[in-house]
């Protein structure tokens, strides 16, 4: 794994909303302990606040609709072509779990591994791309679990083609680059989670593929609310996505990663 990598990964970490409420929480608690209530107090209030926002939904669902709605409308009709093929972006495939089970065991994207299989079948003639080097130490590849999934679904791997280098979006773009042929010059569908797919546009755009967006795991509606059922769990586990999202839009247009701050269609 690359170090920037790894630094990206000990970053968001601290600062995942998930993890940072509590580490606020506690430096807040640590200060009232220490009679320190003007400076503790304060912090508190701002996370049980922040707490409120995401438990009852509102600030969950205003951070993921616009990522989600950005591309929806390229969903509608799926059989303009013509097509050079289908790249399909790792994420939905729980490492640990698949290994110690030798089964196909995948996470709530699942829809990418899903949706790709239907567009398998519905343009059979098309050479597929898995893109995602993902592993750990004794355990199956991202590519491996894929590889598992595609046979069972009774997909020819020999339209396959497997990324097993690539370890985010940027670096995803870079390798598929590599494994399309010279003459598949036409568009290629991009199957991604909703909300992953503005960066994952900007990245493709910038490798010099030509891409139809094709979004699903959609975690919305796609029309923000004001409240719900509460529910923190679920909310913060969806704020995390939504977050990581933005500052990853954030970080690639910085970097010069992504020529735009926010892909459009």
């Amino acid at each position: 794994m690359a170090w920037d990598n790894i630094v990206s990964r000990i970053i968001w970490m601290l600062i995942q909303p998930s993890n940072l409420i509590f580490i606020l929480m506690l430096v807040s608690l640590i200060l009232i302990w220490k009679g320190r209530r003007k400076m503790g107090l304060p912090v508190l209030t701002v996370c049980v606040a922040f707490y409120s926002l995401v438990m009852f939904g509102p600030l969950t669902s205003w951070l993921l609709v616009p990522l989600e709605k950005r591309f929806s409308v390229y969903t509608n009709d799926i059989t303009h072509g013509p097509y050079s093929g289908i790249i399909i972006l790792a994420g939905a495939e729980r490492i640990r779990n698949s290994s110690y089970h030798n089964q196909v065991i995948l996470n709530g994207g699942a829809e990418r591994l899903i949706e790709a299989a239907k567009l398998a079948r519905l343009f059979p003639d098309l050479p597929i791309i898995f893109c995602g080097g993902g592993r750990i130490e004794g355990m199956m590849t991202e590519g491996e679990i894929a590889q598992k999934f595609f046979i069972e679904a009774g997909i020819d791997l020999n339209r396959v083609r497997f990324d097993d280098i690539s370890y985010n979006t940027y670096t995803n773009a870079i390798e598929a680059k590599k494994l399309i042929e010279k003459d598949e010059t036409d568009t290629w569908l991009l199957v991604t989670s909703a909300f992953h797919m503005p960066r994952a546009v900007g990245s493709y755009r910038n490798a010099g593929i030509t891409i139809q967006p094709y979004p699903v795991d959609y975690r919305t509606e796609l029309s923000p609310s004001l409240s719900s059922k509460p529910n923190a769990g679920r909310n913060f586990y969806e704020l995390d996505f939504a977050v990581h999202e933005w500052v990853g839009l954030l970080t690639y247009y910085i970097s010069g990663r992504n020529d735009i701050l926010y892909p459009a269609p």
